[in-house]
């Protein structure tokens, strides 16, 4: 994994949120009993799957056991809305409701001071105390792409660009994707 320069850290501190997408690269062909479960703890089941996580060392450790396989950065809270009200899904009972209704955020969410869909985006947006609660609540983000692309593969890859660290250039994967 390509080390984090100064600058970087720098922006590090600054973001707390980090937007993991599962590429299309060669995946689950011959890789570890290791990356095959830090793929399942960080719920990217399907490709194009994205999910939030919080900026941790942890977190951090195991970005970098499955880096050739997904591609990760720093999402803006133009990018989070976006995704949240486009493409989020709320995992109740096992089940996946769209997220439209905000008695059904203030019915599972309440608890952490979460009330409707603007609370649920700036805590996704600005992680808290609560973050891992809220995140688990929703389901990972299932991306567009576009049905071309899997016939013109060399084209789409070189598009998306390589897996592992973005930065703030994630966005733009975003509005591709979404």
């Amino acid at each position: 994994m390509r080390e984090l320069s100064k600058s970087d850290s720098e922006d590090g501190d600054k973001h707390q949120l980090i937007l993991c997408i599962c590429s299309p690269t060669i995946w689950r062909y011959g890789v570890s009993s290791l990356v095959e479960r830090t793929i399942a703890r960080l719920r990217l089941k399907k490709l194009f799957s994205g999910v939030f996580v919080q900026i941790t060392p942890q977190n951090l450790k195991l970005l970098r056991i499955v880096e050739p396989y997904v591609t990760w950065g720093f999402p803006n809270l133009k990018s989070v809305r976006e995704l949240i009200l486009k493409r989020g899904q709320a995992r109740v009972n096992d089940k996946s409701i769209p997220l439209t209704d905000n008695t059904v955020i203030e019915e599972h969410l309440g608890r952490f001071g979460v009330i409707c869909l603007e609370d649920l985006i700036h805590e996704i947006a600005f992680p808290g105390k609560y973050f891992q609660n809220i995140a688990r609540f929703l389901r990972p983000f299932q991306l567009s792409v576009a049905r071309h692309a899997s016939k013109n593969r060399v084209g789409f890859l070189k598009e998306m660009g390589s897996p592992g660290y973005r930065g703030e250039r994630i966005n733009q994967l975003i509005r591709q994707l979404n």
